[in-house]
C-alpha cells in the first residue's frame, strides 16, 4: 500500500515535477463571463494572461466541486493506496471545504487533509516536500508529519505590479490598509495566518528583485525554493540564478502563475517561495 498525494491546481506546480513526484492535482474554476474553464487544463497561463489583458472584466473563480475530490480519493483508494491530501489557505479559498465533503462521501479508505495556510508555489513546496517522503515508501504518518513541518518552514512573497487585480478579487485581506497614492509603487505581499499580507514596497523592479534575493540570503539554508512569474520570465530566471546557491541542492523550482493565482496577481508580477531550515527566520 503506497501513500499518494493530492494538491489542487493552485500550486502552480510545473509539470515535470507534478509527474516526477507522482502528485495528483485536482483543478480549480476560472470563469470569463458565461465561459468556464479548468485551470491549468482547459486553460494555460499563456492563454489566460492574454485574455486578461484583452478583457474588459475580471474573471471569476471557483473551488472543485465535492463530486471531484470524491472521483479521485475514490480512484487512489479503489487502487490500495492511501491519502494526503494538501490545499490552498482556508481562509483565501472554499477549496478545502469541498475537499473534506469529498472525503466524507467515501466509504472507507484512508484520506488526511490537510490546510497548507498558503498559495501558488508556497502551497507547492508542502505538496512537494510530503510527495518526496511518500515517494521514498513513508508511512502515511511520516508523509503527513512532512507536510507539516514543511507548512510551519514555507514564506512566499510577492511583488505585484499593481494591487488592483487583489482589490477586484476581494483577496486583499490586511493590505487593504495601504493608501491609495502607494499603489503607483510596487507591492510587496505574503501569506500569514492563511491571509494575504503587506511586506513592504518596491520602488523598482530592480529593487523588488533585490528584496526577494535578500529573503533567501537571510533565510538560508534553505531546503527547497521556487520563483514564480506571470509575464516575466527573464526576471523570474535572475531571481533563481541568484537565489539558487542558497539551496541545499541549488535546485530552484520555476514556474508561472496558473490563471486562479493569475487573477489576483495580474501580469507582470513574480514571487520567491522558500522553505528554510532555520526555525528562527520565520518572521
Amino acid at each position: 500500500m503506497a501513500v499518494k498525494v493530492v494538491t489542487d491546481s493552485t500550486a502552480d506546480l510545473p509539470p515535470e515535477v507534478v509527474k516526477d513526484l507522482d502528485i495528483t492535482v485536482v483543478p480549480l474554476n476560472v470563469l470569463f463571463g458565461q465561459e468556464s474553464f479548468l485551470d491549468g487544463v482547459e486553460l494555460s497561463s499563456e492563454d489566460f494572461f492574454q485574455r486578461l489583458q484583452a478583457s474588459a472584466a475580471l474573471p471569476t473563480t471557483s473551488q472543485p466541486s465535492p463530486g471531484a475530490f470524491f472521483d479521485v480519493y475514490r480512484r487512489l483508494v479503489d487502487s490500495g493506496h492511501q491519502v494526503v491530501s494538501v490545499h490552498i489557505s482556508d481562509r483565501l479559498s472554499g477549496t478545502l471545504n469541498s475537499a473534506r465533503q469529498g472525503k466524507e462521501q467515501l466509504q472507507g479508505g484512508q484520506v488526511e487533509i490537510l490546510d497548507s495556510m498558503q498559495a501558488t508555489l508556497g502551497l507547492g513546496l508542502v505538496a512537494t516536500a510530503a510527495a518526496k517522503v511518500a515517494r521514498a515508501g513513508g508511512s502515511l504518518e511520516e508523509t503527513v508529519a512532512a507536510a507539516k513541518e514543511a507548512i510551519g518552514e514555507v514564506q512566499v512573497f510577492g511583488v505585484l505590479d499593481t494591487l488592483e487585480y487583489l482589490q477586484k478579487g476581494g483577496r486583499i485581506g490586511r493590505v487593504r490598509g495601504m493608501i491609495a497614492s502607494i499603489l503607483k509603487i510596487r507591492p510587496i505581499v505574503t501569506i500569514k495566518e492563511g491571509l494575504t499580507e503587506s511586506a513592504g514596497m518596491a520602488r523598482s523592479r530592480a529593487q523588488g528583485i533585490q528584496f526577494l534575493v535578500t529573503i533567501a540570503q537571510d533565510r538560508a539554508p534553505l531546503k527547497q525554493a521556487a520563483v514564480v512569474y506571470s509575464t516575466t520570465p527573464d526576471e523570474a530566471d535572475q531571481i533563481a540564478e541568484q537565489v539558487k546557491q542558497y539551496v541545499a541542492d541549488g535546485v530552484v523550482i520555476k514556474a508561472r502563475f496558473g490563471p486562479v493565482l493569475g487573477t489576483y496577481v495580474g501580469p507582470g508580477s513574480w514571487g520567491l517561495v522558500v522553505q528554510s531550515e532555520r526555525k528562527d527566520s520565520l518572521s
